[in-house]
């Protein structure tokens, strides 16, 4: 099996584990990945909706897998039983979906050894929602995957909860910075237009220096600037 894009940056930053637990897994592509090259011992493969179960119970017959992964109809994390899987992946969906999925079992994403998390929208809300709860990122990279670029980011409870930070590492991610990652040009480069744009409109909408959010958004735009600048952009 030869995973691509995103899927291949996620099946890279799985660690070597004992359960794996796949939410909202569609074809189970991953966690039949993890079992053929002895990533985990065992899988289970979650979906609330029977369609993507159907393609996944065709991915584990294929791959004679039917003793080590399980497919599982449920909503978010109440598929899987308390302290049942060390890793938990969380892919495809929004950010927003990601954080209330977390919140609504948050004792099962603490106990896990760690929570692989990739949000296609809002990511600006996942970073501060681990960071007020305890959890924190230990690592994150980006993947192109067609004309898009997508981000990737591994996480863990250690219940020290993270009182301060700037709107730009709600955004960019930390990991990133720290990393290296090749790609955060051009990730920085995309923010930058899109905060351009809502800056440019505020001012046409009348928005002054007597206006916080504006002074927020100006900020914001200076910080991603000044950072695409320090690393040569």
């Amino acid at each position: 099996m030869v995973l691509k894009g995103r899927l291949k940056l996620i099946y890279d930053m799985i660690p070597d584990c004992d359960i794996l637990a796949d939410i909202g897994t569609d074809h189970a592509l991953l966690p039949a990945c993890a079992l053929l090259n002895q990533r985990c011992r065992k899988a289970i493969a979650c979906d609330v909706k029977t369609g993507p179960l159907e393609r996944a119970i065709r991915t584990v017959k294929k791959y004679n897998l039917e003793d080590r992964m399980e497919i599982r109809l449920g909503n978010g994390l109440d598929a899987i039983r308390d302290n049942e899987a060390d890793v938990v992946i969380m892919a495809g969906m929004g950010g927003i979906l990601i954080t209330r999925l977390i919140q609504e079992s948050i004792s099962k994403a603490m106990a896990a050894k760690c929570l692989i998390l990739q949000p296609m929208t809002n990511q600006e809300l996942v970073r501060p929602f681990l960071w007020k709860n305890g959890f924190e990122i230990n690592d994150e990279r980006l993947v192109r995957e067609g004309d898009k670029l997508y981000q990737v980011i591994r996480t863990g409870y250690t219940g020290n909860v993270r009182k301060n930070w700037e709107k730009i590492d709600e955004i960019i991610g930390e990991k990133l910075v720290e990393n290296g990652d090749p790609l955060l040009g051009e990730w920085l480069q995309n923010h930058i237009k899109r905060q351009q744009k809502i800056v440019a409109g505020m001012k046409q909408a009348g928005a002054g220096r007597d206006d916080t959010q504006f002074l927020q958004e100006e900020k914001l735009l200076e910080d991603l600037t000044n950072l695409l600048n320090l690393m040569g952009g």
